[in-house]
């Protein structure tokens, strides 16, 4: 089993509440959050233990568009060093066909470096899993992504908006423990932080919305 990594506890947090400001689509137990710019900011994974028993690592590897359409394009990654990174994995969600079929929607995506996506973010989204395993238990996941929108940049003059770094927190209810982590989109280091300096950072970069 692989070591965890990374992992910072906040003891005495009991809950986590957000506030999203624009538009949000429900696919049973994932959730996507989306800004102003019709743009994925936050994904939410809440999965019980017992389906998590039933992950088998079959994807449905189907991008696709849902709701609106012209605003994500494939082709404008193409030679453009960036993945569609999922938001939340597709692995996680391989226990019912139809979420993991969910989780290849454009909403469940942003531009992500190939090698942060297939790195250090890849080996993070592994040791979730092992937190999981290891703590038995429901759990909720929060993905999310940073815009610098005071300095929007977009992907191959498209309208999809390249974020500066990622995040992710599990939540594990039963035991009331919190861990945070960030990735860099520029580098591809990722870091434990709290909340606090989640919120900081979103802030920073006038992403509206905040953990507490």
């Amino acid at each position: 089993m692989k070591k965890l990594f990374l992992l910072l506890m906040l003891p005495i947090l009991l809950g986590l509440t957000f506030k999203p400001t624009k538009m949000v689509i429900r696919h049973g137990e994932l959730t996507f959050y989306l800004d102003s710019d019709t743009n994925t900011f936050l994904s939410v994974h809440k999965i019980k233990y017992t389906q998590f028993l039933k992950i088998d690592g079959v994807r449905s590897d189907k991008w696709h568009s849902e709701k609106y359409k012209g605003i994500y394009d494939k082709e404008a990654y193409l030679h453009s060093g960036y993945d569609l990174g999922h938001l939340t994995p597709s692995n996680i969600t391989s226990y019912d066909d139809s979420l993991n079929y969910h989780s290849f929607s454009f909403f469940n995506q942003a531009p992500q470096l190939a090698g942060f996506n297939r790195g250090k973010w890849a080996q993070l989204e592994n040791n979730v899993e092992d937190s999981i395993r290891k703590y038995k238990t429901n759990a909720t996941i929060y993905t999310g992504v940073i815009y610098d929108n005071k300095k929007k940049t977009y992907l191959n003059k498209s309208k999809i908006k390249i974020p500066i770094s990622y995040y992710k927190i599990l939540s594990i209810e039963s035991k009331k423990l919190i861990y945070v982590w960030i990735g860099s989109n520029v580098n591809g280091e990722v870091i434990s932080i709290d909340i606090k300096k989640l919120n900081e950072i979103l802030k920073l970069n006038q992403n509206d919305m905040s953990f507490k």
